[in-house]
């Protein structure tokens, strides 16, 4: 999984090498290289929170909180690319749980950029959120096409890609979600 942006980094610095390289081609370059770099950082630190929590070196903390803010929370670093691409946001309903606010917020937002990824311009995301004396639930819905029922069992796997991944998925993003909520004791 890293060696994939390495080696695309690789062949950006090269590109940036050469002196010959057009102005625009340079910043188009440089803009390629960010994303990798953005790429690479984030999957280090999601393998390096999947090995703590393999480890069971992670404290989870537990608080009452408001799942509402909570999911803005876990929203708030995808509103600006849900927002060019036109895609609307909402949460319905109210709840509180007990759980680590951080750690949770991860989780979900991993499931909203999985969300955002596969939701067609225009579209939509919507999380309703509900409680009830035994738990309370998140329901997380977009007006994308859907997961194949062939990638359902999978989904949560680790390195586990479906179908319809988009092509820079690593595969870890949902199967980090699965181990953070179920160190909680969640489903």
């Amino acid at each position: 999984q890293i060696r994939t942006p390495l080696t695309a980094l690789n062949l950006l610095g090269s590109q940036l090498a050469d002196p010959s390289l057009s102005p625009d081609k340079r910043r188009t370059t440089s803009r390629e290289l960010r994303q990798q770099l953005d790429r690479l950082d984030w999957l280090v630190n999601a393998l390096l929170r999947m090995s703590r929590l393999d480890a069971g070196t992670v404290e989870l903390c537990r608080e009452k909180l408001s799942l509402k803010d909570l999911t803005y929370r876990a929203a708030s670093p995808l509103a600006i690319p849900m927002e060019l691409q036109g895609q609307t946001f909402q949460v319905v309903g109210e709840a509180q749980a007990v759980c680590d606010p951080a750690w949770t917020a991860e989780a979900l937002g991993n499931v909203l950029k999985n969300c955002m990824e596969h939701t067609p311009a225009s579209g939509s995301i919507t999380v309703t959120l509900w409680e009830n004396p035994i738990y309370s639930q998140i329901l997380v819905e977009d007006t994308g096409p859907g997961i194949r029922q062939e990638d359902l069992l999978h989904l949560f796997e680790r390195f586990y890609r479906g179908q319809n991944a988009a092509p820079q998925s690593a595969g870890i993003g949902l199967a980090l979600a699965r181990m953070i909520i179920t160190a909680q004791n969640g489903t």
